[in-house]
């Protein structure tokens, strides 16, 4: 029986990463069937035919970082047998839905390791060497797992430790070394992120030329380069 995907994305006031989500969405080469799109903003998106889009209007007792109402908002919609959490500001390759989907097809919940984070504006760059836990930006997991999931989503912002905890090394998690799947992009245009690399003190090597940019997103940097070149 074949498995149907959802894709879920958190988002608010990020018109420019949102575009290039999109992008990236839409040019996988296996499309999601649901693509879930919670949006906060202060400035609601304009919703597009793929997007199965939720407008949580913003009130004055949201926290001061509402990822997890967003998510809690877009879980209530999800039809998919397969659920795969895509950030706004995060690369994904055309082969990344693809990639996951096969890795479900074993194991409850799957995630990339080995996390590779890039400022943008800094021309910085770090990559990890986790293997136990990865991002929720790079975590799909199956219907299956979706009641833990929405167990830990009452705690604090970091969701992503909580989730590979609570599973006691259940899941499947990989690095993307050899085909380069994702990049966790930092420093886009719009509302602050959370994580890891917003921050110099999280930006350990300088990449002056952008040869690891180039590397790590070898079919579409440039879509970067002319972000740079356009602010």
């Amino acid at each position: 029986m074949d498995r149907t995907i959802t894709c879920i994305t958190p988002t608010g006031d990020r018109s420019i990463p949102f575009e290039l989500c999109k992008r990236w969405i839409l040019s996988q080469t296996i499309k999601p069937d649901q693509w879930v799109v919670v949006d906060d903003g202060k400035t609601p998106l304009i919703p597009t035919a793929e997007m199965d889009y939720i407008r949580r209007s913003p009130t004055i007792n949201d926290p001061q970082h509402t990822l997890l109402l967003n998510l809690q908002a877009g879980l209530e919609v999800v039809k998919g047998d397969y659920i795969i959490f895509i950030e706004d500001d995060e690369y994904y390759a055309s082969n990344y839905i693809e990639e996951m989907i096969k890795k479900l097809s074993e194991y409850e919940v799957v995630g990339i390791g080995c996390s590779k984070y890039y400022n943008l504006p800094m021309a910085k760059y770090t990559k990890y060497d986790n293997m136990n836990l990865a991002s929720l930006a790079q975590t799909a997991i199956r219907r299956s797992l979706l009641p833990k999931f929405l167990e830990i989503l009452d705690g604090d912002t970091y969701i992503d430790v909580r989730f590979w905890e609570s599973i006691n090394g259940q899941g499947h998690i990989f690095d993307d070394a050899d085909q380069m799947l994702y990049v966790g992009m930092k420093g886009l245009p719009g509302r602050a992120g959370i994580g890891i690399g917003h921050h110099d003190n999280h930006m350990y090597v300088q990449d002056s030329d952008r040869m690891i940019l180039k590397k790590w997103i070898p079919n579409d940097y440039q879509y970067y380069l002319s972000l740079l070149e356009a602010t």
